[in-house]
């Protein structure tokens, strides 16, 4: 907007286009002023406004490029104090001994494994694998085991280059239905995908 003419009282048609001058008024007379308001073309605003959703489009989609991708972890995060029915937990030969002796009370061991000569001192054995025996005769054998030693600990044997336990029903399955507290024997426990790591509290 620019003021383009203005009139004292009286005048006709005022001092045209200028600098203002101070004009002093008698009392009860105006002042006319010309105001000039620039037209804007249609066209200029429909540009503005197009800029202006394409600005915010192109924004909307850099903030869109910045966000990452989720990430997974493939590992437990947390270990756990203890194995418990439902929830089994993994460790070395090495770590399942030591902690087992710093227990107040021992459980008996059994280990679920493919030959009697890998079980630790003192631990019962059950067969994984036997040969001419299919899985349902396996699985039979460990739920057989199972209701005979109700209170007994279970160590399943995956440690590498042990042949795993052959059975029909899935294996996460199996052991959960087992009630008991499992611990998963594996070569490296910090690096298990499947099971949380057994470490007790200090």
């Amino acid at each position: 907007m620019s003021i383009m003419n203005i009139e004292p009282p009286g005048g006709a048609g005022g001092g045209g286009v200028g600098p203002l001058a101070m004009v002093h008024l008698r009392s009860g007379k105006g002042m006319k002023v010309s105001l000039d308001f620039p037209q804007t073309a249609p066209s200029q605003e429909w540009s503005c406004t197009k800029q202006r959703e394409v600005q915010t489009r192109a924004d909307t989609r850099i903030n869109m490029r910045k966000k990452e991708p989720l990430t997974v972890d493939t590992t437990w995060r947390y270990p756990l104090p203890m194995p418990m029915p439902g929830q089994p937990v993994c460790a070395t030969e090495l770590e399942a001994i030591t902690q087992l002796a710093q227990l107040p009370e021992t459980p008996r061991m059994f280990l679920w494994t493919d030959t009697e000569r890998k079980c630790p001192k003192d631990w019962g054995f059950i067969a994984s694998v036997r040969e001419g025996i299919p899985p349902q005769g396996i699985e039979a054998e460990l739920r057989a085991w199972s209701g005979q030693y109700r209170k007994a600990w279970l160590a399943v044997d995956l440690r590498d280059g042990v042949i795993p336990p052959s059975t029909v029903t899935p294996m996460e399955e199996l052991l959960s239905s087992l009630k008991r507290p499992i611990i998963i024997l594996v070569s490296r426990s910090p690096e298990h995908e499947d099971w949380p790591q057994w470490v007790l509290p200090e």
